[in-house]
């Protein structure tokens, strides 16, 4: 019997969603392609979402709440539950000199990295640079087309798929302790850091009751 989600549950999510029209993000490597979107090192497949945690748009969040699992859905969102609105206070002058200080030969469209954020060059005039800081969704009614694929409601379900999705490892969960065995390759020791802290990070926030997260490492030649 398919599943109604409900909140806090952890789901697999397959989406596509396009603004104007247009495929802007999807979990399907063939749509990507078909898009001209196709991103190699992306990776494709169904997502692990913790529905009602803020990890999609407040509008997504809210539409996988009572979603049937395997149910093909489609919702659209205005822009104050996608990107948000546009704010023209995050369109700012920039001196030239400052790109050029840098290296950079500002022009329209150009899409860089500023004060940690992304930005786009509007237009280069009278030794000014005109950047952008709003994301090119912001302002536009978007449209996700979904499927759940599957929902992990129980603490053990959950702690076994997030082993899976983010650590292909085996994972338990059982008095409150997480316990995750892990099997490496030696070369691969630098590469599961940082998968093992959004481990962590994950299961501290989506398994209710959890107080101890356990590895377990063997590496190999």
């Amino acid at each position: 019997m398919a599943l109604n989600v409900s909140k806090n549950d952890l789901v697999e999510l397959e989406y596509s969603a396009k603004a104007e029209g247009q495929l802007f993000d999807t979990t399907s490597a063939d749509a990507a392609k078909t898009a001209g979107i196709f991103n190699e090192k992306a990776a494709y497949g169904p997502v692990l979402v913790a529905v009602g945690k803020g990890q999609v748009i407040p509008g997504l969040d809210d539409a996988l709440q009572g979603a049937e699992e395997g149910k093909a859905q489609s919702v659209k969102l205005p822009p104050e539950k996608a990107f948000g609105n546009r704010n023209p206070d995050l369109v700012r002058l920039v001196p030239l000199a400052a790109f050029r200080e840098q290296k950079i030969d500002p022009y329209p469209g150009l899409v860089l990295e500023m004060d940690g954020r992304p930005a786009k060059v509007q237009s280069v005039d009278g030794g000014r640079v005109r950047v952008d800081f709003n994301s090119d969704l912001a302002g536009k009614t978007v449209q996700y087309d979904f499927t759940v694929k599957k929902v992990y409601r129980s603490a053990e379900d959950k702690a076994q798929a997030l082993g899976r999705k983010l650590l292909s490892a085996e994972a338990s969960f059982k008095d409150g302790s997480v316990s995750v065995k892990l099997a490496l390759k030696r070369d691969m020791a630098a590469d599961v850091v940082l998968k093992k802290f959004r481990f962590i990070e994950q299961a501290f926030s989506v398994l209710d009751g959890v107080t101890s997260v356990k590895f377990e490492e063997e590496y190999t030649a």
